[in-house]
């Protein structure tokens, strides 16, 4: 077979290149070269990489150093695009790497990947053998979209972009299904000569579509000597984490509307009335991104040459007939040039997409309300919005500080408790008001409160005014790793990553129970360390109470839990990739329950804790009188004290159990598949956990009846554990973070 000179073009993301890489040698070509290009100011490329025979690396800065760089845009040019500015060419970017490329390569054939992409099994060898038997100048594959890297995925984790069954030539129906998203040079194997005779080259003056011209010059020279085999498959790999590592499509710069226009034109001059099918395909890509990025990204002087573009679409209504009628309109109107009226359209068709209901939902219209009105009126330095696990509970941190500032500031302050539900712990707590989440009164007092103190995230819509201090105290020290420490997102939103980075910058303050937890929110959340408050966890005051033991028994009695038993806590945490949809998990009980009732009913109880992102509600009927449901309990740290022993997993839990110096057992029966395919962990947890994993439920029996030899094995180990987890904790945090957050606000005001 003939030689392949596989071209990437690299900027950053080690990670990702080494995945692609690995895949290519999957490939398992006897004749190939890979050409790793290394863009301006990349990273650099990895060690492995460096070290491999095949693989063959150039820099960008080195081969043409004397080429001034091309200047960014001023800032007054990138707030109104309203001049037609000419381009500057450029040395670097994917455009030129992927030019250098083809002038490097060695080979007959020329196949272009992204670094952050990775093929399927036999997908190259396939194009090759498929090019040499139509001595084709161009052959190609579908392609599929996925966020997993190549470990980690499966084909109900893609998303098709093209799905072609069998071999066949790429024109009419077929062309315009391959090239129906973009025109993209990935899963491209093209004869190298035939690009050198034609002169084909990617655009170097255009960033962001610097493929388009590339694309269907060679696809309209290439003629009728182009195919397509729908066994050969490329996966085009999102990058979820667009705050560090962007790809080039994730990046937002307004001079995108300009270069895409741009890049539509110089392909259309590559046409000829006979490029039927070329032109309908251009066409559709500029309707489709016209009906996207207007306003944001086509207005002033751009806006008007994007009116002209689409004045000089032919067949107007057949192009336009696919749009719905609100898209339909929007484009008509951007082609008159009445901008004014888009606007509103375009608005409208926004807020019906997002809108539930006939009307929308009431949260919708309450956010109305909340920007024309409650927004408007001052902002209240004397109200505390306080919100526990999306006002499911009256617990956690946020109750402990809430029951402090109650003990030493009383009424100076105003408390609005977000809990769903009466509470009649919160009820005896002192004065307060009570709100139930996503309500008229929520959004009012969300919007006014001058302090807020939440354990976890606060809604993504529920922006918070300038002048308001949030407390974030977090709800565990954290053993799973945590957004930007994590490579595949499982859960069941992809978006995670952004959307906690843009919630977290509100954050003022956040509490950390130990010096592990602050390296981690640190790194994990992207946060200031001057933010993190390592004080200890106020939920953890109660266990250095000095009346733990009449506390212990008021749960037994509020539990039902008899006297002499001992109380086995089983707090399982909940996985990732479990879940019916976005924000809807499930659970399945891996204890077999009907086992440790036959051998342990009659010294022992189970007292079972599950998450609270659980949707499920367990059926425990069967084993009344053994197992004991304190999930609905609203404190778990008040449940640690009434327990004698903790089995958990993945849960953070143990490290607030260990302040205890109480035996620990670790269920882990799913621990190849939970460590290396959900979501990681970060502790070593052979060597560094105060207690035994144990993987069957026979184990967990034999263990629990031998927690003497356990407690005196695992002594040493729990000692080093106790002194680096909880070593700040000492019944006091409640007070550290109060007279830090509050009470240095207080005497600033004191001092006016």
């Amino acid at each position: 077979m003939a030689k392949v000179s596989i071209i990437i073009p690299y900027l950053k993301g080690q990670a990702y290149l080494g995945d692609c890489i690995g895949s290519l040698v999957e490939q398992g070509l006897a004749e190939s070269e890979i050409i790793v290009v290394n863009d301006k100011d990349g990273e650099p490329v990895p060690d492995a990489v460096l070290q491999m025979d095949y693989v063959t690396v150039y820099n960008a800065v080195d081969e043409l150093p004397e080429i001034q760089e091309k200047e960014e845009p001023e800032e007054a040019d990138i707030l109104e695009e309203d001049e037609e500015r000419p381009v500057k060419g450029s040395p670097y970017g994917v455009a030129y790497c992927r030019n250098l490329g083809i002038q490097k390569a060695t080979g007959k054939y020329v196949y272009f990947i992204d670094c952050d992409d990775y093929l399927l099994e036999d997908a190259l060898p396939r194009l090759l053998k498929l090019a040499e038997e139509k001595n084709a100048r161009m052959v190609t594959g579908n392609k599929y979209s996925s966020w997993f890297k190549p470990a980690n995925f499966t084909l109900d984790k893609a998303s098709r972009e093209t799905d072609i069954q069998g071999i066949c030539q790429l024109e009419g129906e077929v062309l315009r299904e391959r090239f129906r998203i973009m025109f993209s040079a990935q899963h491209l194997l093209i004869d190298r000569q035939f690009l050198l005779e034609n002169n084909i080259s990617f655009d170097t003056t255009n960033t962001y579509y610097s493929d388009t011209r590339f694309v269907v010059q060679a696809l309209k020279l290439a003629g009728e000597s182009v195919f397509l085999d729908g066994d050969s498959i490329y996966v085009w790999r999102h990058r979820n984490d667009s705050i560090n590592l962007p790809a080039l499509c994730q990046k937002r710069r307004p001079k995108k509307g300009r270069e895409y226009l741009e890049s539509y034109e110089k392909a259309l001059d590559c046409l000829t009335e006979q490029d039927i099918v070329l032109r309908e395909c251009l066409d559709r890509h500029l309707l489709v991104y016209c009906r996207a990025k207007f306003p944001a990204r086509i207005k002033g002087g751009i806006a008007r040459r994007y009116t002209q573009a689409l004045q000089n679409i032919p067949e107007w209504k057949s192009k336009t007939k696919e749009f719905g009628f609100l898209q339909r309109t929007e484009l008509n109107l951007v082609r008159k040039g009445k901008y004014r009226m888009a606007k509103p359209v375009i608005g409208f068709a926004k807020w019906k997409k997002k809108k539930k209901g006939f009307l929308g939902s009431r949260l919708q219209w309450f956010r109305v309300i909340e920007k024309r009105v409650f927004k408007k009126m001052p902002l209240r330095k004397d109200w505390v919005l306080i919100e526990s696990f999306f006002g499911k509970s009256y617990s956690d941190s946020p109750k402990y500080l809430y029951e402090y500032m109650q003990k030493t500031r009383g009424d100076k302050y105003r408390y609005i408790w977000v809990l769903n539900q009466k509470s009649e712990n919160l009820a005896k707590s002192g004065k307060h008001t009570r709100v139930k989440r996503n309500s008229l009164r929520y959004v009012y007092f969300a919007a006014r409160c001058g302090y807020r103190i939440f354990n976890v995230r606060q809604p993504a819509w529920n922006k918070k005014r300038a002048g308001v201090i949030f407390l974030e105290t977090w709800h565990g020290t954290p053993l799973k790793k945590l957004v930007f420490d994590l490579d595949d997102i499982q859960a069941a939103s992809q978006d995670h990553k952004i959307v906690f980075y843009d919630q977290s910058r509100e954050w003022n303050y956040m509490v950390s129970a130990n010096r592990f937890s602050t390296d981690v929110f640190e790194r994990a959340f992207m946060l200031n360390r001057e933010k993190i408050l390592e004080y200890g966890y106020p939920r953890n005051d109660v266990l250095y109470a000095e009346n733990t033991a009449e506390i212990a028994a008021e749960v037994k009695r509020e539990l039902g839990i008899p006297e002499g038993k001992r109380v086995i806590l089983y707090a399982p945490t909940w996985r990732d990739n479990q879940f019916y949809g976005k924000g809807r998990y499930k659970f399945e009980l891996a204890m077999d329950l009907g086992l440790m009732q036959k051998e342990l009913s009659g010294d022992s109880v189970i007292l079972l804790r599950t998450h609270y992102h659980i949707a499920d509600i367990l059926d425990l009927s069967e084993y009344e009188g053994f197992v004991y449901n304190g999930s609905q309990y609203e404190d778990v740290s008040r449940l640690y004290l009434a327990s004698d022993i903790c089995i958990t997993d993945y849960s953070s839990v143990f490290f607030d159990y260990a302040n205890l110096k109480r035996p620990i057992l670790f269920f882990v029966y799913d621990l190849d598949a939970y460590a290396d395919e959900i979501r990681g962990i970060y502790l070593d947890m052979e060597k560094e956990l105060p207690g035994p994993l144990l993987h069957t439920n026979e184990e967990l029996l034999g263990a629990l009846k031998n927690m003497d030899d356990i407690t005196e094995q695992y002594k040493e180990r729990y000692e080093e554990f106790y002194e680096r987890f909880c070593n700040v904790d000492d019944g006091h945090a409640s007070e550290r973070i109060i007279e830090k957050v509050f009470g240095e606000q207080e005497k600033l005001l004191e001092g006016k």
